[in-house]
């Protein structure tokens, strides 16, 4: 309400909504929201050009303020937009992708068999099997722990079995998606940060939209295979 743009869009950047996967594979936001432009637009009547960036066609009184930027006011929401929002979608997408290697049940059997350790979320069913009212942010930062290890031995790159040079790479993204993403969100759960850990953060998000193509274009192959077909 207080940056008035529509629901669903950026409050910080001008990302068309629904866009996959979050943010451009190349930055991790595009094109910042300027509010020394939207004032200008109004004006002119440009009423069409504000909707295209999903900004209300009303007077924001926060305008006013040049030393104050409504749009980076925000504090990122990690349980929503974090652990149900990008988290969940990777899940998602990484469940598919396995699935269409053919690794699913290797990932199944592996996730439901992960030993009792203290601070360790088992979980009895697969992951694709629990009904999506389940999954709260405690589950998801249990999921989350283990992920990376339940991963790594089925996308081992090191393996010669069999694979192509082209199903190689993408493992290789996939597995490197999956880490940043875990690095990046146990990061986030710590409760003080210092300058390493800040480092540590830009850097695993960095490689997140660096690996993440990989299952965008998993995506583009799939939906191209089945014109085909």
């Amino acid at each position: 309400m207080i940056a008035q743009v529509s629901y669903g869009s950026c409050r910080m950047c001008e990302i068309p909504t629904g866009a996959l996967m979050g943010h451009s594979t190349c930055r991790g936001l595009d094109n910042l929201r300027d509010q020394h432009v939207y004032p200008e637009l109004l004006a002119e009547t440009n009423i069409d050009v504000l909707h295209t960036l999903h900004v209300h066609p009303i007077r924001n009184q926060f305008w006013q303020f040049s030393l104050c930027n409504v749009y980076y006011l925000w504090q990122p929401d990690e349980l929503h937009q974090l652990l149900l929002g990008l988290v969940e979608d990777l899940l998602h997408w990484l469940l598919k992708s396995l699935k269409a290697g053919n690794v699913k049940d290797q990932f199944d059997n592996r996730f439901t068999s992960v030993p009792r350790y203290p601070g360790l979320q088992r979980f009895s069913k697969p992951l694709d099997s629990m009904k999506r009212s389940f999954w709260k942010g405690k589950e998801i930062r249990g999921v989350i722990r283990t992920l990376s290890v339940n991963c790594a031995p089925i996308l081992d790159c090191s393996k010669d079995d069999g694979k192509t040079a082209a199903e190689t790479a993408s493992d290789e993204m996939v597995m490197g998606a999956v880490r940043a993403l875990c690095e990046f969100s146990l990061l986030v759960s710590q409760q003080n940060h210092s300058d390493l850990s800040l480092t540590a953060l830009d850097n695993a998000l960095k490689r997140f939209h660096k690996k993440k193509g990989a299952i965008r274009e998993q995506k583009l192959l799939k939906s191209a295979k089945a014109k085909v077909d």
